[in-house]
Parts: structure tokens; C-alpha cells; sequence
């Protein structure tokens, strides 16, 4: 813990704390919208390196118009996630542009199927199955093969959800994506430790972003879990902090 306070540097002109990413090389998926949107700006401000990427281009051209890379190097492109061809491609332009990934932050996903498992269709299952399971997978595999075993070194940090701890009705396909993904990162963590990689996964509730149809003021802001990522981030040394859970007070879907 101690290692960690000392990274932080108290600013406190922005409204939240600002860690020490400066000259970092990160990926962030789903750069476009929501938690991914705000981490990538929040990287490029505090000075980190950052090859982001979104499946809208209008809505990456917009963010790309917005940020100000002062010092820092960036690299965006627009692609659906789940052709696994143009993610691998990503991957190595990245790792060429940047010299090397530190960290990847999975942020992409989303939540297109509510009916419960009886009126399920297989397409609506496969086609989160592919986006919030398969593309965070080869995203990782990727970035782990190319850039961090061969330096021994990097952290992965994959965005799942705590549905992955409980099971609420009528979000089946949802859940199953992300608890699949959850298993892979486990595993995951096991094998890719001992080249000097940290795989670690964040667990937010819910959280007040565009990912949802309505506004829910009582969820948690983004800024919060954001803040959560970028603690994960910052980790060095030997210690991990593999897991994080994350979510609004308001929030009983636990055991």
C-alpha cells in the first residue's frame, strides 16, 4: 500500500487524483463511449501514451478532436471489435507507434440482450459471446504475446462487471459473456505471472453512463471507476492487486 501512496500525486485543481502514468504505453478499447471515453482523455492528459480505438469512427473523430496530446504520443482507429484480424492488426501498429504496450485496458462491451434464457436466440448470445468475451480475449492474447512477455513485463486490466458474482434475471446472455471472459482473465493471471504480467480485473456495478437507456443519478460516475482503473494502472513492484469491486451504495445484488 505504501508503494502505491507514494505514486499518487495530490492535485486537487482537477477534482480528482491524479496518478502517475506520465510516459506509460497504454491500449484502451471502447475509447468511443462511456468508462473508455473518459480514461482515454483522463491518459492523455496526465501525460501517458495511448493507442485507443472504437467501433464508431464519427464518434473517434469527435474524440480525437477533443484531446490534447501535449507530450504525449497517441494512436486511434476505428473497427469493430469482434473482426479479430483487424484487432490483431491494431494490436502490432499500436506496439510499432507507441514502442512497446505497458498496459491494456479492456473498456469495451455492452449489454444489447435483455429476455430471459427461454426466449433467448442463439444469435443475440453469440453475438455478445464475440464482443464482450472473444474480443477481450484476443485483445489480451495479442498484446501479451507481441509486447509484454517478450519484455516480461505489463498489465492487463479487463472491465467485466459484478454480474460475474450474481445472477439477476433477464441479462442472461450478458452475464454469460462476462463471466466467460472473467474465467479466461483467471487463468490467465496464473500463466502470464510468471513472464512478470499482471492480469487483473475490475468489477464495477452500475454505473450512470450512456451504456444505459435511462440516467440513474445513484450509480456510481464514471470518474469513479475510472479512478479505479488508473490505481490498478499504477501498481509496480511485486505486488498485484488482481481484483477490484467496485459499486453505487444503493447497489444489494451481492451475496
Amino acid at each position: 500500500m505504501l508503494a502505491w501512496l507514494n505514486l499518487i500525486l495530490f492535485e486537487q485543481e482537477r477534482g480528482y487524483l491524479m496518478l502517475d502514468v506520465r510516459n506509460k504505453n497504454f491500449i484502451v478499447t471502447g475509447a468511443t463511449s462511456g468508462i473508455g471515453r473518459l480514461l482515454t482523455k483522463r491518459l492523455i492528459e496526465q501525460g501517458a501514451n495511448v493507442a485507443f480505438c472504437g467501433r464508431s469512427e464519427s464518434k473517434l473523430n469527435e474524440l480525437v478532436s477533443e484531446i490534447t496530446p501535449c507530450d504525449s504520443q497517441t494512436f486511434s482507429q476505428a473497427f469493430d471489435a469482434t473482426n479479430f484480424e483487424l484487432v490483431d492488426h491494431f494490436v502490432a501498429k499500436a506496439s510499432e507507434k507507441l514502442g512497446g504496450i505497458d498496459v491494456l485496458v479492456n473498456c469495451a462491451g455492452a449489454n444489447t440482450s435483455r429476455s430471459a434464457i427461454a426466449d433467448l436466440s442463439v444469435d443475440d448470445l453469440m453475438g455478445l459471446v464475440q464482443l464482450n468475451m472473444m474480443s477481450p480475449f484476443v485483445f489480451m492474447k495479442e498484446v501479451y504475446n507481441v509486447s509484454m512477455k517478450p519484455r516480461g513485463q505489463g498489465i492487463v486490466i479487463n472491465v467485466l462487471s459484478t454480474v460475474c458474482g450474481f445472477s439477476n434475471e433477464g441479462i442472461g446472455a450478458y452475464t454469460a459473456s462476462k463471466a466467460g471472459i472473467d474465467a479466461l482473465t483467471k487463468v490467465f493471471r496464473k500463466e502470464a505471472r510468471e513472464h512478470g504480467v499482471k492480469v487483473c480485473a475490475i468489477y464495477p456495478g452500475g454505473v450512470d453512463t450512456p451504456f444505459r437507456a435511462a440516467e440513474r443519478p445513484e450509480y456510481l460516475d464514471p470518474e469513479q471507476v475510472v479512478d479505479a482503473i488508473l490505481f490498478m494502472a499504477s501498481q509496480n513492484g511485486i505486488s498485484s492487486v488482481d481484483e477490484l469491486v467496485i459499486r453505487p451504495i444503493v447497489e444489494k445484488n451481492y451475496c
